[in-house]
Parts: structure tokens; C-alpha cells; sequence
């Protein structure tokens, strides 16, 4: 069995919990049982650590005393974390399209959920809410002569006020769903947020597990209420998995350490337990609770900046009659969230830093440490952490493309600009070029003795080409088998295909060059990916796109079956510049289905194809709103090439956020959600 085994598990409805082993024996000697691992008699610098809690306690008293001056810098400050985002495989065909998810089998949430019989969506009460608590229930018809869906039933979710749901699971085989709602403060400003820790103290998490077996009317079975923020969330089976965030709140305490405080502040933090720190869960409405005990936790000790971030880990057993789950917690931030089948790894920068605008700015030499948990039902288990040069970008919806997992091994593209050069204007002429850096690295992390061990990288002494041309930003990542996919932009759109078959020895076997950029790589086979984008044009000076101006959105189809040559199979340009697509801030904002041959498209856009009043026919001009509409398309599998079919215009005349809008492919309808309204036709 794996080393740092510790985990809790809390059977709330007994209001008390069971220790399912976490004890520093064990954890430096070894867990027993199944094979033996050889634990480092040192631990790395990355490593988490075990810890009591008094040792918990400690921590948090040094880590909330005045030195947390220098972590905060104010009150809005320096720390982020990212959730993770990313999309996946269509794999074989499939009668309907489902959510887009980065790893096939880890059930993503999203706003609209169906099982090839019913939809089932989140919407608002009504017109005008901004709380999204309503669940509705409607059925897919093959006899009906129009495309349309027939009303089943709705369900009002007892959400608290201060909550918005965002995120919904269907557990078909049990029947019943698993709702997930934010609290308002954390949705909508959420990404500015990830600097700010102490605006993580008064977070909530709401989950309602509703029963929707059929023919009976949707009923809420449960309600949990956890008070930590929502950083991502994924389902395996019957396991529900949360990673949250909170940051503690010691009521009268000064964070700016002024200096009539200072006594005032110490008697409060000597009165400090950790256990009184940690996040709590309420079920049904009950008593709060322990959400994770102190002796579940680990710390960071050597991380550059002592925060007194909580991430905790949760694991929910949905098909249990009582509640249960179970939580692992450590202290520091976390930047980014990726799962596979059976790890969940967490990536923190060692350094902390500043942002400018939505954008943070890293110091020099700044690297990133990654844990590992090993994932079991309820089990949740730490094997070790490890560190690799750089960071993982800029654009928080990118960062879980960053790492992709594969027999065993860990594959993380880091990048290490200092600052965003997307939209910074060239150097005066005459400012001496800063040193050639690679723009993008690749490590590959094997678990080894408890800790993450870097067994391959890019570039390397064999390899010394750099992945990316001086200048260049990362754009689209992602890790497929024994392949890595990354795309750099600064002018052109150098996408490379990199060999991973031999960890030990990795290498890039093809580039090619495209005009614009990919935000997002979807594979449609082995050998066929879908990048979505947008085109760009040079005319001679910085633009936005730094050396380039944004133009429409780019669907381009990218043919790797030769891996030293791959070639762009073919294009499409979705209107003039100005033109958006929800797919290009969510993955879940394109459906895809395979028909035979045949993958069907189709994806929101709000549409900019009208000229502007003051036209000068650069490609600078920016072109106004037009309408928004479902763009579709057809994929020929045997002889790659993209074929337009009709847009399916939006019933909301007037321009809007886009973000929510859905998409739905069934048999031969496509419907067409519009952040709780609905169109349905056939394809």
C-alpha cells in the first residue's frame, strides 16, 4: 500500500468520524500491506508533510503573525489558484454528444447533463433571477415531427440565497444528480479573486443530490453545505471529488499587523486552534461539523511564501444511504487542478508574485511543485510531490491543459516569461534583446521513493531545440497517449507534436505553422484533432496580438497521422474581428458527435460581421455586433475537410454574454441551450 496513506472518513450521521489511518508512524515507516515503497530519509523541498494539531496550530499562528504582511502585501493580494479546464476524446460513436472533458471516464460538471433519454438543465426561476436553482427535467423525442423537447418536470433546488448553482452530474446508473452551487461572491469575480486569500474566508460550497428516478418527480435527498470555495470538481462512479479552498478567519485579528495592534493580535492568535480553522460541513441543514481533521492534514514547510491557504481535498460517496465522505487537507495555495482516472495532482508556485490587470507578473527563476494524491473510492492518499522549472502560464482556463497523465507518468509544459507579452507592443528599436529562452518546457515526473522524480524534459543536451521561437506565448496544450500536442503564437501558430512513446528520451517529431492561433485542441481520432481559436493578421505594427491583430474565430482541422509532417486538413474563419465563441473561455461550449464517418459541430458565437461606421479596411478595424447563432459543421473522417452547415440563430435578438450557452446533439436534432432558454431543430 502507498505511503502517506492518512485520509478521514466521516460518517456525519452518527455526528462522529472514523479514522481510516493517519498516524506518523505509519507515514515514516510506510503503510503496510500490498508492496513495499522505499521512502526518501529526506524530504524534498516540495513535500508535504505530515502534521498534529499542535503542529497544525503552530503553523497557522506563524503563518498569520505579522509576517503574513510580506504574503499579502494587502488585503488583495498574491496568491491564485486555478480550476481546471480542458476537453476530450469523442471516442466511439455516440447516438448523442456529451460533455467535453479532458480525460475519458472523469465526469466533468456542467450546466446541461443528458443520458440519451432526458436533458436535464439549470436555469433560473425566473426572467431576471440571477440565482440559476432550478432544475429541470425534459425528454428527447425520435417521433416527434419537429426536433423539440417534451417538458417532464421541474425541481426548485433549496439553494441558500447566497449561492448560484454552476454545475450539475448525472449518475444514470443510480439515477439521481448531483448539483453543485458556488457562492456569489466567489462567481463572477472569481479569477481577480485568485490573488486575494483573505477573500477566500467566507466562502460556501452547496451540493443537492436529487433523486431522479423515473417516472416519480425530482426530489432533493440531501443537501451538504461546506464553507470553503469551490476550485474544481470531478466524478468517478459514484465518488464525487472536491478541491476547495478557504482561508482562515480569526475573528478582531488586524491582517495589516499595524502596530497599536500588535498586542491585541498576538493574544488573539494565542488563543488559536487549528481545528477551530479548518472548513466545516452542514448536512440537511444540521449543526456544522468537521469537514477534515487536523491530523489529515500536511504542511508545505519550505515553501518560499508560509501561507495560510487550506486546500482541502473531498471524496463523496454518492451511492451511500447516509452521508459519507472523506478529506485531506494542506496549507499553501494551489494554482492548478487536474485529475485523472486514479490521481488527482495539485501544482503550486514556489514564489510568490504580483499581477498587473488579470494577468499575474512571476519573478525570474520561479518554478512550480506538483502533489500527488492517489485516488480509491473514498481513499484519498498522498505519494509525494516534486518540482519543475517555470510556471504554468497565464490564462487561468489553461493551466490543467498544462499536465496530462499516462501510464503512471506526469507530463507538464511549463513556460517561464516573467510577464503577458500577448498584447505588449515591440521593444524600442535599439533596446538589446533579452537572452533566448525556450517559450515552452516539458518535464515528465515518474513516482519514485515518495516524491516526484523529473525523468525526461524539453529541451534537453540531446534536444536542445526550443519548444516555441523567442517571444512567443503557450496557447493550447494537451497530452494524448504517448503524444503531446503545444501551440505558440506570437505571428503564426506553431503547433508541435511531441514523441513521448519513451519518457526517458522525449522529442518533437513534427511542426507546423498556421496564420492565428488554438486555444483549444480536440481530438476527433488518433490521428485527427479540431483546434478552435482565432485567425490573425499582420500589418506592420505591435497589434494585439502582439506582431498580429485577432481576427474571427478559427476552427482548423489538423491532420497528425504523420507525426514528422502534420498539415492543417482544412479551415474555417467564423465572422470579422470582434467575432467570440463561448468554447473560447469554457471547453464545455462545443458539442461534439460522431455519425458514422461523419463528427458533427456545433458551437455558440456571438457573431461581429458588421462594418464599422469609420471603416479604414486595416485589419485593425473592429467590426459590430451582428447577431449570435449556433455555427455547425460537418467533419469528413475518411477525407479530412469541414463542410458549413446552417446556423442555427439565437431566439435572444439583442448581444449578451455567451459564456452559459450549450449545445446539444441527439440523433438528428441539435438543441440549442441559450443559458436556460431553448431552440430545438433538426440537424
Amino acid at each position: 500500500m502507498e505511503p502517506n496513506c492518512g485520509v478521514r472518513l466521516f460518517n456525519s450521521w452518527l455526528g462522529g468520524s472514523a479514522c481510516l489511518g493517519l498516524a506518523m508512524a505509519a507515514l515514516l515507516a510506510g503503510c503496510g500491506g500490498g508492496g513495499s515503497v522505499t521512502i526518501e530519509t529526506k524530504a524534498s523541498p516540495a513535500a508535504l508533510r505530515a502534521t498534529t494539531e499542535a503542529g497544525l496550530t503552530a503553523y497557522f499562528r506563524e503563518a498569520l503573525g505579522p509576517s503574513s504582511k510580506n504574503y499579502l502585501g494587502t488585503v488583495w493580494a498574491v496568491d491564485m489558484v486555478a480550476a481546471a479546464t480542458s476537453a476530450s476524446p469523442t471516442g466511439a460513436a455516440a447516438a448523442f454528444s456529451g460533455t467535453t472533458l479532458q480525460e475519458a471516464g472523469v465526469d466533468e460538471a456542467d450546466l446541461i447533463k443528458t443520458d440519451g433519454t432526458h436533458v436535464f438543465s439549470l436555469e433560473q426561476p425566473a426572467a431576471g433571477d440571477t440565482p440559476r436553482h432550478l432544475l429541470r427535467r425534459q425528454r428527447l423525442d425520435a417521433t416527434a415531427a419537429a426536433a423539440a423537447l417534451v417538458p417532464v418536470d421541474n425541481l426548485k433546488l433549496p439553494f441558500s440565497g447566497d449561492t448560484r448553482a454552476t454545475g450539475l452530474y448525472l449518475d444514470g446508473e443510480r439515477g439521481q444528480l448531483a448539483v453543485i452551487a458556488e457562492g456569489m461572491a466567489a462567481y463572477g469575480g472569481i479569477y481577480t479573486a485568485w490573488f486575494s486569500p483573505q477573500s477566500w474566508g467566507q466562502g460556501v460550497t452547496e451540493i443537492a443530490l436529487v433523486d431522479a428516478t423515473p417516472p416519480a418527480q425530482m426530489q432533493t435527498r440531501r443537501m451538504l453545505r461546506l464553507n470553503a470555495n469551490l476550485i474544481g470538481s470531478r466524478r468517478l462512479g459514484s465518488t464525487l471529488y472536491l478541491v476547495l479552498r478557504s482561508y482562515p478567519q480569526v475573528p478582531g485579528l488586524d491582517p495589516g499587523w499595524p502596530t497599536e495592534k500588535t498586542a491585541t493580535n498576538n493574544a488573539l492568535l494565542d488563543s488559536v486552534q487549528a481545528s477551530r480553522l479548518l472548513p466545516t460541513l452542514s448536512v440537511d441543514g444540521g449543526a456544522a461539523q468537521p469537514l477534515v481533521d487536523a491530523a489529515a492534514c500536511f504542511i508545505q514547510a519550505d515553501n518560499a511564501a508560509k501561507s495560510a491557504d487550506i486546500i482541502t481535498i473531498v471524496s463523496i460517496d454518492l451511492a451511500s444511504g447516509p452521508h459519507r465522505h472523506a478529506a485531506i487537507c494542506f496549507t499553501g495555495g494551489t494554482e492548478a487542478f487536474y485529475m485523472a482516472e486514479r490521481s488527482l495532482y495539485l501544482a503550486t508556485t514556489r514564489n510568490t508574485y504580483t499581477y498587473r490587470g488579470a494577468f499575474p507578473d512571476y519573478v525570474a527563476q520561479t518554478s512550480t511543485d506538483i502533489h500527488k494524491f492517489a485516488l480509491n473510492g473514498l481513499d484519498i492518499a498522498y505519494r509525494g510531490s516534486g518540482n519543475v522549472t517555470g510556471h504554468l502560464g497565464f490564462d487561468q482556463n489553461r493551466k490543467s491543459f498544462r499536465m496530462g497523465e499516462y501510464n503512471g507518468m506526469l507530463r507538464v509544459i511549463t513556460q517561464t516569461q516573467t510577464t503577458w507579452g500577448g498584447w505588449i507592443a515591440l521593444p524600442p528599436s535599439g533596446t538589446a534583446p533579452a537572452p533566448a529562452e525556450s517559450p515552452g518546457r516539458l518535464a515528465i515526473l515518474q513516482e519514485s521513493a515518495g516524491a516526484l522524480a523529473v525523468v525526461g524534459e524539453l529541451p534537453n543536451a540531446t534536444h536542445p531545440e526550443p519548444l516555441g521561437k523567442p517571444g512567443e506565448q503557450l496557447y493550447a496544450s494537451r497530452f494524448l497517449g504517448a503524444r503531446g500536442y503545444l501551440v505558440t503564437y506570437r505571428l503564426t501558430d506553431p503547433l508541435y507534436v511531441l514523441d513521448l512513446s519513451n519518457p526517458s528520451d522525449p522529442k518533437v517529431a513534427g511542426e507546423l505553422q498556421v496564420d492565428g492561433y488554438s486555444d483549444y485542441l480536440f481530438p476527433l481520432t488518433e490521428n485527427l484533432l479540431l483546434g478552435v481559436g482565432k485567425d490573425a493578421r499582420a500589418d506592420g505594427t505591435a497589434g494585439d496580438g502582439r506582431f498580429a491583430w485577432y481576427q474571427g474565430v478559427k476552427l482548423s482541422l489538423i491532420d497528425v497521422s504523420d507525426l514528422t509532417h502534420p498539415r492543417e486538413a482544412a479551415r474555417s474563419i467564423i465572422g470579422r474581428r470582434g467575432t467570440d465563441a463561448t468554447v473560447l473561455r469554457d471547453h464545455h461550449g462545443i458539442a461534439l458527435q460522431t455519425v458514422g464517418g461523419t463528427v458533427r459541430v456545433a458551437l455558440p458565437v456571438s457573431l461581429h460581421d458588421t462594418p464599422p461606421v469609420f471603416a479604414t479596411g486595416a485589419v485593425s478595424d473592429y467590426f459590430g455586433y451582428t447577431r449570435t447563432e449556433l455555427q455547425r459543421f460537418e467533419i469528413d473522417l475518411a477525407q479530412p475537410g469541414l463542410s458549413l452547415r446552417p446556423a442555427l440563430v439565437s431566439s435572444m435578438p439583442k448581444e449578451r454574454d455567451i459564456g452559459s450557452d450549450r449545445a446539444l446533439l441527439w440523433n438528428d436534432q441539435v438543441h440549442y441551450y441559450q443559458d436556460g432558454a431553448w431552440i430545438s431543430a433538426g440537424w
